[in-house]
């Protein structure tokens, strides 16, 4: 087990160092690294492996329920401590307590239960609240019913008349109502949308789970990608790149010598003299070309200056055919029937070229290229002879290579082993199983909340109706077909939504200080601990007893227990993007530095410096690159009159403007003339004479056509003449001196200098072989720490995690309780102006004046005499109303709404007479209004008439 962790936490280390590369190169890009001075060789490495497209994603949408979120886990902050444990309990005692038996529980709770009471003494109060007042409010509502059911608490109204205040009462306390039920709503709209962003957000669990643990398997397997490109690719490309430069040490060395010393120019005059053959060769096809087309020329010439004339005497004899003048108005024989003018100025004889070929000949037969071969294979053998001081050494220093780079496969290998142990796969295949163990709970936990929300949306929609009917609403009507929409509607609705809060106040209280101790536990002990590990005791404890240990025994193994990890500071330090080369202080641990002892450790460095010492060449102060009588032959050469011949003469002409005229368009034309003369007696003798000159024309276009592939051919060899004479100069007598003076040149400087600048060019040429190692070395160094193994994707699947289990779960759990709790706290209150506002709105007379607050003049009962229990109204000086009266019209002895009073009233003067203040008013008053103060009997209106 200690074997497998060790591997773990060193994959850990080495593999994300090459995981996330902050700054790459798209994967068309190669990195060259081209070499200058001696070296030409270029070595292009192939680039990291880009990053794999990560799914995670760590924002958070809230969703507009922010504020909620905000408010309830700063009302958490305020109920709760700072660290989750009490000082006197540590994670191994609760560890060590849960692997227990019972009785270790048992004893652990006697004795820390003080301290954990103190610890969360918030919480406790906040619980103990809910259930008191789950007991004390459907308490209170039960007695509150009882004395309901009694006549008692405000039943029924004192008096159906409105006091002076009550209009007053009616609408503040309405408004006061209205403003709680508002508040209510915005709870009740936040315990909906809450309950569902819960089930949701669990919903989407798994799956964010699921790709933070397959982007997790991709880093790792982006992190072995780009080690090995790292160890193995990269090396392999450089490897290849050296043993090509050992192969070709000789060649580079002589060229580069060559390059100096101008020693390349016996190159140059050996590439002229080896193609002197085909220079020879050209000016035979010249020549040839030549005569053929000067014979050529003047037989055209001749054929159609015969032509002209025929021609024009046929058609003089049929001048006074039609077609025959049209033919002579569309050409002019004289001007159309004759070569184009370039071909007739051109001199096409050459004869120098005789001359030339003599010369040329002599120079071949002299053995001139042998002479100038030899001198070239003097610098030719520098390369075997280079390679020939190197050849015990260049094996050796391949070998060393081959066995740094067998070195760099292990551990890449070592790492792939490792790397390949840690199957994320597994754990994704475990993923399902969340789902499998917990939706079943989490869907009944969804449908209870929006049991509860529908509660509290039952009790609101009783407390708007009643507000609604309350406020907006007509007084009750005393007769039985009133409109039932009145006030007294909105005194049911209320009284209905004060029974509901006293009935589900117990399961609404109780349900909900579950939710918030859940709700509370979670958001303390994981989210807080997830979200900032670092300032969590908890995890701090867990830190130090578990995770440190094992870090730093792996970490610290090279190091001698120098550093020291905490899994809190690495995890924050990922948090920041930093390297994990820079978060695990792996230059103490793990020094790449160290790559740059290449040279000591594999002992490469020991023969690459002995190649200096290898490669003498004293030889070269009697190297001759071309001697006397070669000069001389070259300087012949160089005096040949092919340098002053000139063939442009020949590369300009146009092979398809022979003739002036298209002579295949011409005979067609002549053809035809030749048919339309033939239809006529008099002309028909000319026709055999136009068919004869179409005949000889088509003769002369053969010779055109022959002109043509000849002038091409011409122009073809003119081109590889001037190609294998001039050698990039105006001439061949340039070339040669150009050339002949740099050989010379090159010869007395090999003498005087070539020793000891063979000696340098070594030097160079091992330094910049050391070179392409180092930049490979520090390629390594800096991707590892400057370009690779950024933790941001690590930090981003991590908080992604924690965005789906805390803020898309834990807060919108939070906010749930936190909605149904402010919404029953609000019901408080609410029950309180329902109770008032219930009376008020069953009065159903307005104010009549001090008339009805006056106190009936009558002698009390004996206290013994009064009933007990529930009685009507217990004014026996102003008729009942009630809301079961019939209609005017269905009263007086119509069935069982028969009213015992005198059924004459009528609607005014059949009111109980009232009582004025103003004596003065009493001339208008009607006749039922007596001036005295009650008590009096009214015995009803008179009738008029009587007195």
């Amino acid at each position: 087990m200690m074997h497998f962790d060790r591997r773990l936490v060193f994959v850990f280390v080495c593999g994300l160092c090459a995981a996330e590369p902050i700054s790459t190169m798209t994967p068309d890009e190669a990195t060259a690294l081209t070499v200058e001075g001696v070296l030409e060789h270029v070595v292009i490495y192939e680039p990291l492996p880009p990053a794999p497209e990560y799914k995670s994603d760590d924002s958070f949408d809230p969703r507009g329920m922010e504020h909620v979120y905000l408010l309830v886990n700063t009302f958490l902050d305020l109920i709760q401590r700072k660290n989750v444990l009490p000082k006197s309990i540590n994670t191994s005692l609760i560890a060590k307590t849960i692997s227990g038996n019972p009785e270790d529980a048992i004893s652990f709770l006697t004795t820390h239960w003080q301290d954990i009471l103190l610890q969360y003494i918030g919480v406790l109060t906040a619980a103990i609240f809910g259930l008191l007042l789950a007991i004390i409010i459907p308490t209170i509502g039960f007695f509150f019913c009882c004395c309901r059911c009694a006549g008692k608490c405000g039943a029924y109204p004192e008096t159906h008349y409105d006091k002076k205040s009550d209009a007053c009462k009616r609408v503040s306390l309405g408004i006061l109502l209205s403003g709680f039920v508002i508040a209510v709503v915005f709870g009740t709209v936040s315990a909906f949308v809450t309950n569902h962003y819960t089930y949701s957000g669990w919903n989407g669990v798994s799956k964010k789970i699921d790709a933070s643990l397959e982007d997790a398997g991709g880093y790792f397997q982006h992190t072995g990608e780009s080690i090995e490109v790292l160890l193995v690719t990269n090396f392999a490309e450089m490897e290849e790149v050296i043993g090509d430069i050992l192969d070709d040490s000789g060649p580079i060395l002589k060229k580069k010598l060559a390059d100096i010393t101008e020693a390349i120019a016996i190159d140059d005059l050996t590439s002229i003299v080896s193609g002197l053959g085909k220079v020879k060769k050209n000016l035979i096809s010249i020549l040839s070309d030549t005569r053929t087309l000067d014979d050529k020329v003047n037989q055209l010439r001749d054929g159609l200056s015969r032509s002209q004339k025929d021609l024009t005497s046929a058609l003089q004899e049929c001048n006074s055919n039609t077609a025959c003048a049209n033919f002579l108005q569309e050409f002019d024989l004289d001007k159309d029937l004759a070569m184009a003018e370039d071909f007739i100025k051109i001199e096409f004889k050459m004869p120098e070229v005789t001359g030339i070929l003599s010369d040329i000949s002599e120079l071949i037969e002299s053995d001139i290229e042998e002479k100038v071969k030899n001198g070239k294979a003097k610098m030719d053998n520098l390369e075997g002879e280079i390679e020939g001081s190197i050849e015990d050494i260049k094996p050796k220093v391949k070998s060393e290579i081959r066995a740094m780079g067998l070195q760099l496969e292990k551990q890449n290998n070592a790492i792939q082993s490792a790397l390949r142990e840690i199957d994320v796969a597994v754990l994704q295949k475990d993923v399902p199983q969340i789902d499998d163990h917990t939706l079943v709970y989490v869907k009944y936990r969804y449908y209870v909340g929006l049991g509860m929300a529908s509660l509290i949306l039952l009790i609101l929609f009783c407390f708007v109706m009643g507000l609604f009917y309350g406020m907006c609403g007509r007084r009750p009507g005393g007769l039985y077909g009133d409109d039932c929409c009145n006030r007294g509607t909105g005194a049911n609705f209320l009284a209905t939504a004060v029974y509901f809060t006293f009935l589900f106040s117990f399961v609404l209280l109780v349900l909900t200080t579950g939710h918030f101790v859940l709700g509370a536990a979670v958001e303390k002990v994981i989210c807080e601990t997830l979200k900032s590990p670092e300032k969590s005791d908890v995890f701090g404890q867990f830190d130090r007893q578990y995770l440190q240990p094992r870090l730093n025994e792996v970490l610290n193994e090279a190091s001698n227990g120098k550093n020291r990890y905490s899994a809190a500071g690495l995890i924050e330090k990922c948090h920041a993007n930093e390297t994990i080369y820079s978060i695990l202080k792996l230059d103490k641990i793990y020094n790449i530095s160290k790559l740059t002892d290449w040279r000591t450790n594999y002992g490469i460095g020991e023969y690459i410096e002995n190649l200096k010492n290898k490669i003498q060449l004293e030889q070269l102060s009697r190297i001759t690159l071309l001697s006397p009588e070669t000069s001389k032959d070259l300087e012949e050469l160089a005096k040949s009159k092919i340098s002053d011949m000139d063939f442009s003469k020949f590369t300009t002409l146009l092979e398809n403007e022979i003739t002036k005229i298209d002579l295949d368009n011409f005979i067609d034309r002549l053809k035809v003339l030749k048919d339309q003369v033939y239809r006529f007696d008099s002309t028909r003798s000319i026709a055999p004479k136009l068919e004869n000159e179409a005949l000889w024309l088509g003769t002369m276009n053969k010779v055109v056509e022959e002109m043509k592939s000849t002038v091409r051919h011409l122009k073809k060899t003119v081109a590889e003449l001037e190609e294998n004479s001039k050698f990039n100069h105006t001439s061949m007598r340039e070339a040669i001196n150009s050339l002949l003076s740099q050989a010379n040149r090159a010869t007395e400087m090999i003498q005087k200098d070539g020793p000891e600048l063979i000696s340098s060019l070594t030097d160079q040429y091992v330094t910049e072989t050391v070179e392409i190692i180092d930049e490979y070395v520090d390629r390594v160094i800096d991707s590892i720490r400057y370009e690779v193994g950024f933790c941001a994707p690590l930090s981003t699947s991590y908080n992604a995690t924690v965005v789906a289990i805390c803020h898309e779960v834990v807060d919108p759990f939070n906010g749930f309780w936190a909605s149904i709790g402010w919404c029953f706290l609000l019901y408080i209150p609410c029950i309180a102006l329902s109770l008032s506002l219930i009376s008020l709105y069953r009065k159903c007379e307005p104010y009549p004046g001090p008339l009805v607050e006056t106190q009936p003049l009558h002698t009390e009962p004996d206290k013994k005499s009064r009933r007990k229990g529930h009685t009507r109204n217990a004014s026996g000086y102003l008729p009942e109303y009630t809301h079961a009266r019939p209609p005017p019209q269905m009263q007086g002895g119509q069935g069982r709404f028969r009213d015992i009073a005198p059924s004459n009233w009528d609607r005014e003067s059949s009111q109980p007479p009232r009582y004025t203040s103003n004596p003065t008013l009493t001339q208008n008053a009607p006749a039922g209004e007596y001036e005295r103060p009650p008590p009096y009997y009214y015995p009803g209106p008179q009738p008029s008439g009587s007195k």
